[in-house]
């Protein structure tokens, strides 16, 4: 029986001493759907995604995937679902682009032809020619292919994507914005951070901004613009004056 992919923030803080990073964090999403969430920076936008994956823990409320609670011993298993893709790739120096990817078909045990999977993402990123060569030999650029295609690889029912397009060239960033639509139609979950606006516009079907740690809006683009925005108004005008001008805690 195949699990139908969520997740779901329920007044989710999380604290740095007395910093709070993010605060009573509250939204759900559903399959489907590609989310992106917006907000300056030092917002908490990575942070939220890091409660998701493990790499922090809420310090109040519950981050929820599939039903599992991050708490729960059960989260191991249910994080096989979730692709993740770092703003900067923490990749193995000392393999090749190609044991990168070999090593994560390993690591989630994807059936039928591996090498053919691998050669495929490796040749839908460019990266067939230096498949060969290090990791640690590669650009940023080149790094975020390899992490990219590696949360793609092994056919996630989730995604969350910190700046996915962040160092890529015009073709790479055109194709993951292909991917997201792709993986949004086969049901699956994306969440995205981005400080592009234009792909935010382009490939969100909902849109959060976070302001200081707080949610302040939540909707379609074309929503988030009838209710909240002037005439002639872009989401990027609408981004800075809410981000500018809302009330940390004012959800709008």
């Amino acid at each position: 029986m195949t699990t139908i992919p969520s997740i779901e923030f329920v007044g989710v803080t999380k604290q740095y001493g007395s910093v709070t990073a993010v605060s009573d964090l509250s939204v759900s999403l559903r399959p489907g759907e590609v989310f992106c969430l917006l907000g300056p920076n030092g917002a908490g936008k990575t942070t939220t995604l890091h409660t998701i994956i493990g790499l922090k823990w809420p310090s109040a409320g519950e981050v929820r995937i599939n039903g599992v609670s991050v708490h729960s011993p059960a989260i191991y298993d249910v994080r096989r679902t979730v692709g993740f893709v770092a703003d900067v790739p923490d990749l193995y120096d000392y393999l090749t682009g190609r044991e990168m990817l070999q090593f994560v078909a390993e690591l989630y045990r994807i059936p039928g032809d591996v090498a053919a999977r691998v050669d495929e993402w490796l040749h839908r990123f460019d990266l067939s020619a230096d498949a060969d060569k290090l990791t640690k030999t590669y650009s940023l650029g080149m790094r975020k292919k390899v992490a990219v295609a590696a949360a793609f690889l092994y056919d996630p029912q989730i995604l969350v994507l910190d700046e996915p397009t962040g160092a890529l060239d015009a073709a790479s960033a055109r194709l993951v914005k292909d991917l997201l639509k792709e993986a949004r139609d086969a049901g699956k979950i994306v969440l995205f951070t981005t400080h592009v606006m234009e792909i935010a516009e382009r490939v969100a079907d909902r849109i959060a901004i976070i302001h200081k740690g707080r949610l302040i809006a939540d909707g379609s683009p074309d929503t988030l613009l009838r209710e909240r925005g002037r005439p002639g108004d872009t989401l990027e005008d609408l981004f800075l004056r809410l981000t500018a001008g809302a009330p940390a805690g004012t959800v709008v």
